[in-house]
């Protein structure tokens, strides 16, 4: 063996035992010694293709291609770090060549099936997949990759099973188990996708991702207490902090009064609930003591999304950029304050304020709890939801906008109020619009409860997911459970059109919310088609959404401390037709003329919040500056 082959040889080990440096190192003296040692160029591209450098292994690796132009590995990791580097077209390419030199090696079919996948060529990459599955029946990888494909084309029962048969023979294989929780989230199987996720985060601690989609999916989970819950994300933040530390110099202009630059992110400039709360932001900011910047993580804006950026401002779209790569967008934009409108909902970029590309972080609209971020600033509440003085559960400060942190766009598409249902027989009818994993026992036996004190009343239940039968049957169990007769439970699925939706109020008298999960939209809507909600005040954000809502219309009444206050006032409510009819007629305009729907107040407090955050950072500068 030559000196070359025993560095060559040297490398290699290094590189196998995950010494990735060394074996870089090793990698490169040996072609500086012979520059024509093409396993060299290849195996040097392989690491830094590992290392995360896709760039430099493309130039390497096609270096080793034009020394060695028959060797179909070469071809394959060629294709893996082109695809990597965003060249899908040359990375399919390529990959087929090394099919053509040796067309029965599993890997080269699962590596080209990741290709087409990543291009969008689903039915191609799942007869990829299969055909590595062929030739290789034992292959997790290949099995966890044609679940994800099955799963994106809504094969939900033949993808969970990909994922099942990958971990009958890799138990250990956390993002099966993780996919797997997915597609059983996506099936309504919420217990058994929650054991998944929790599965997931133990096996790789180094994934955030996996411990939060763990603690979202407990969401609704009414034996998780605030502070578990505020254990598991400020976990998460530790987790994430510890990959991606943030900045701490910024160029920004350290004056307290100029005209701010405020950042809002978001994936929901669309047609989505939170647009109600979005809207009146973006209509009614000071451009003069403002410039808002909007960085929208929508892949396929709609209507609304064109309707929000009518309002002015800069719009980015950063669905494509990577959380690195939209991080320096925003710190090239020079964003004073770049607001999270989102949290850990679907679609959330926490990871680019984990980088703090913007001197001020805060959190708003859109999640209940706190993002756990270290580099997160503040958290947007009021003093109901958030009463002073309460125990601590948030890594953020909290700022309390003074009259409620929401205000409300009422729907362009709502229809107008009908008359009382229960007018015409006396009949009542209560209402639960809520998503059915809000409807846990204690909450049913407190409806059961209120149905049995209003004689012949009824419980309508709308949730599109009752089209799908054992979700029905979930929640019919659970009605046994707590008591409630079947005979007097009205199900709806409802439609995809919000104005069938809205109109759907037409036929309830009293809308009964949920414990310990209040509603937030399903509140103002309910409120806005004349319906009054009652309500159960809990003892976190999240189950004191709707008191603060009812306390901005001023509706206080409706707002109950104990589960007995809870029946007492739907029952109360329930036997006084008269109040019920003044509601319905006058609930619009109420609200119309509260707090909850003064987009230019609210506003105006939101960005005088903004401008106390900014003065306050300008001043811990200027003290930074004189102490040194």
């Amino acid at each position: 063996m030559t000196a070359a082959d025993a560095e060559l040889q040297r490398a290699i080990e290094a590189h196998q035992s995950g010494d990735l440096s060394t074996a870089i190192h090793g990698y490169r003296c040996v072609i500086e010694n012979d520059s024509l040692q093409a396993e060299a160029w290849h195996l040097l591209g392989v690491a830094l293709h590992q290392q995360g450098e896709h760039t430099a292994a493309v130039q390497h690796i096609r270096r080793a291609i034009e020394l060695c132009g028959t060797n179909e590995a070469y071809y394959c990791n060629y294709g893996t770090a082109l695809l990597a580097a965003g060249q899908t077209a040359d990375a399919c390419r390529q990959l087929e060549r090394s099919l053509e030199l040796e067309p029965a090696r599993a890997e080269f079919h699962f590596n080209y099936a990741n290709c087409l996948k990543q291009s969008g060529q689903l039915d191609r990459a799942v007869a990829s997949y299969r055909q590595a599955l062929q030739l290789r029946p034992a292959y997790p990888q290949a099995q966890n990759n044609l679940g994800n494909a099955l799963m994106e084309q809504g094969l939900l029962d033949e993808a969970a099973g990909c994922f099942r048969t990958a971990l009958a023979s890799q138990p250990t294989f956390a993002d099966a188990h993780h996919n797997l929780g997915n597609t059983l989230l996506r099936q309504e199987q919420h217990d058994e996708a929650q054991s998944h996720f929790a599965v997931a985060a133990k096996l790789a601690p180094q994934r955030p991702e996996f411990l939060q989609s763990y603690f979202l999916s407990l969401s609704y989970e009414v034996d998780v207490n605030a502070q578990q819950r505020f254990d598991l994300h400020r976990l998460w933040g530790a987790q994430i902090d510890g990959l991606h530390p943030a900045a701490t110099a910024f160029a920004n202009t350290v004056i307290a009064e100029r005209r701010l630059q405020i950042g809002y992110v978001s994936a929901d400039f669309r047609e989505h609930a939170v647009a109600d709360f979005l809207e009146p932001i973006l209509a009614n900011h000071d451009p003069v003591r403002c410039q808002v910047t909007c960085y929208t993580n929508v892949a396929t804006p709609d209507e609304r999304t064109e309707q929000l950026r009518g309002y002015g401002g800069q719009w980015r779209s950063i669905a494509e950029l990577t959380d690195a790569q939209a991080a320096e967008l925003i710190r090239g934009d020079g964003i004073d304050i770049l607001v999270d409108l989102g949290g850990h909902t679907a679609g959330n970029r926490l990871g680019i304020f984990a980088r703090k590309p913007a001197p001020v972080q805060v959190t708003g609209t859109g999640y209940g709890w706190t993002t756990g971020l270290p580099s997160m600033d503040y958290r947007l509440t009021d003093a109901i939801a958030d009463p002073p003085g309460e125990s601590r559960r948030h890594t953020e400060e909290l700022v309390r906008i003074p009259h409620g942190m929401l205000c409300f766009q009422p729907p362009a598409t709502a229809p107008d109020v009908t008359p009382l249902p229960g007018s015409n027989d006396g009949t009542i009818t209560f209402g639960g619009f809520h998503r059915h994993v809000k409807l846990n026992e204690r909450t049913m036996k407190l409806w059961a409860q209120i149905l049995e004190r209003v004689p012949g009343s009824r419980l309508m239940l709308k949730d599109r997911a009752f089209r799908h039968a054992h979700v029905v049957e979930r929640i019919r169990n659970l009605c046994d459970a707590c008591g409630i007769s079947r005979e007097r439970v009205l199900w709806e699925t409802g439609s995809d059109s919000r104005c069938d939706h809205l109109a759907m109020y037409g036929k309830v008298d009293i809308a009964l919310d949920t414990w310990p999960y209040n509603g937030s939209t399903t509140t103002c809507e309910a409120l806005w088609m004349g319906v009054p909600v009652v309500t159960l005040a809990g003892d976190s954000y999240v189950g004191r959404m709707s008191a603060s809502l009812l306390t901005q219309v001023g509706l206080p009444e409706l707002i109950a401390q104990t589960e007995d206050e809870y029946v007492d006032c739907a029952v109360r409510l329930a036997g006084d037709f008269a109040a019920l009819q003044r509601l319905r007629g006058d609930l619009r305009d109420v609200m119309r003329s509260s707090p909850l729907c003064d987009g230019p107040g609210y506003t105006r407090a939101l960005e005088a919040s903004y401008r106390e955050m900014w003065r306050r950072w300008c001043d811990a500068r200027h003290s930074a500056r004189r102490a040194s």
